[in-house]
């Protein structure tokens, strides 16, 4: 793995093991101010279709395409998003609670969305290791990862990443289905929710 800073510091990481690659790429970042970038994952042509996740730069292309042509038709850009992931609906609300730190090379934290319009009276949790990792609404678990749960801009359709997130947003959180890889054991291993911490396994995702 080779490593680079915005100030010319560069490292090369010969590791025993990805995750022993990833805890010195991790620390190194804080130590560099907590962005780096990274080049990795080196694989031949003929072994791309087993290691990678096919037609995401497509995906991400098609669904900004769609959230802009709602905008231009004055439709909803939360909806088309939603339409483009086959994804469903957790909350619709205002953010009220962030909490957020720097820890072991992550923005770890969580998040309280209180619902609006339909959703009023119901309360949303986030919790989030630079990704939003586990949804929790009224208290009941609605999706983890490796699902996808994204925090859409109510008015907009734009991501708001965990960075973005702070008091008072407009926000529609939505769930999406993974790719099915990451279902097996070897893929909840990686990327399932105890993987992160949390006491929970993961749950499978429940279109609505």
């Amino acid at each position: 793995m080779a490593l680079a800073d915005d100030k010319g510091n560069s490292i090369i990481v010969d590791a025993v093991s990805n995750h022993a690659a990833e805890r010195i790429a991790r620390a190194v970042c804080v130590e560099l101010g907590c962005q780096i970038s990274s080049a990795d994952t080196v694989m031949r042509g003929d072994q791309l279709a087993d290691g990678l996740v096919p037609a995401t730069l497509t995906l991400a292309e098609r669904l900004g395409a769609a959230v802009r042509e709602a905008r231009a038709a004055h439709t909803d850009p939360v909806l088309a998003a939603r339409a483009m992931l086959s994804g469903t609906h957790l909350l619709t609300g205002k953010v009220i609670d962030v909490s957020r730190r720097t820890q072991g090379g992550f923005a770890r934290g969580s998040a309280r969305i209180e619902g609006i319009g339909e959703d009023a009276g119901r309360v949303l949790e986030l919790g989030f290791q630079n990704e939003h990792l586990l949804a929790t609404r009224d208290g009941e678990t609605v999706a983890t990862t490796p699902d996808l749960i994204c925090v859409l801009d109510t008015d907009t359709g734009d991501p708001v990443t965990t960075e973005g997130l702070r008091y008072g947003l407009r926000v529609s959180v939505l769930a999406a289905p993974c790719d099915p890889r990451w279902t097996t054991p070897g893929g909840l291993a990686l990327a399932g929710p105890r993987y992160f911490g949390y006491d929970v396994d993961y749950l499978p995702f429940r279109e609505s």
